[in-house]
């Protein structure tokens, strides 16, 4: 018997697209966020410089007024082995929350591995996801690359107020390395009432390449078509060069343009 979908009600308008700043390398970054073309910005902390100090960030915050802005955590484990290692990621956690009340970015995307979750760090992540919706930030879970269907549902399962992230080139490496563990089609079922934001990339099916949507072998008009856009509040260009924003910009537009 099929599994039944994943369940979350998020309405929302049309999806804006963006760009993640992954793709600037100079490290006044917010000074070229101009350049990129869009009014909607996905700043990762994992490659552009977002110290945790008030001065640093209202002058962040300056450059960046009136635009749509969401951040992607710079944590890359929260649960580890060494308790110090443990304690320092649930603190960057918690205050990329506060970073995201001071800057006005609205979702906070970060990753999480399903092999350590017990009671206990369970509950301490709690902790977190609460001080998270006292300050009016969605939380959004994104799978790791490739994407393990079962390993993403139970997440989902445990931590029903989140929001996913689904990133197309995970998905599409998922299927190709012959690990998402079913089709992609009874994946996006699955998922499909969870999904409110989108990392759009593509890659050969083997590695997590981050070109553009046009440059890979996922079909990713057919993935789009089968999840509810109106539950999607942004779809972030997150590639690996300048070069593919613009033919994957053009893309979305195109793809949306009757939505």
């Amino acid at each position: 018997m099929a599994e039944p979908p994943l369940t979350e009600s998020a309405p929302a308008l049309r999806p804006k697209i963006g760009v993640s700043t992954q793709v600037i390398l100079q490290p006044k970054w917010y000074k070229r966020v101009p350049s990129l073309g869009v009014d909607t910005l996905e700043i990762n902390r994992r490659n552009s410089k977002l110290y945790f100090n008030q001065y640093f960030l209202e002058k962040v915050r300056r450059y960046l007024e009136g635009f749509h802005l969401s951040l992607h955590s710079a944590t890359t484990g929260l649960f580890q082995e060494l308790e110090s290692f443990t304690r320092a990621e649930l603190e960057t956690l918690t205050a990329e929350v506060d970073i995201c009340r001071f800057l006005g970015a609205r979702e906070l995307v970060f990753h999480l591995d399903p092999k350590t979750l017990t009671r206990s760090t369970k509950n301490r992540l709690n902790r977190i996801l609460n001080h998270a919706r006292s300050q009016e930030i969605a939380m959004l879970y994104e799978s790791d690359n490739p994407i393990v269907a079962d390993r993403v549902c139970a997440i989902l399962d445990g931590f029903p107020e989140i929001g996913y992230a689904l990133d197309l080139g995970h998905l599409n490496n998922g299927a190709g390395r012959n690990v998402l563990g079913c089709e992609i089609q009874a994946f996006l079922t699955r998922i499909k009432g969870r999904t409110v934001y989108v990392h759009a990339n593509n890659n050969d099916g083997s590695s997590d390449e981050h070109k553009g949507l046009n440059s890979g072998t996922l079909d990713w008009r057919q993935v789009l078509d089968s999840l509810d856009l109106s539950q999607i509040r942004k779809v972030i260009i997150e590639v690996s060069s300048a070069n593919y924003i613009e033919e994957t910009r053009k893309a979305l537009e195109d793809y949306l343009i009757c939505f």
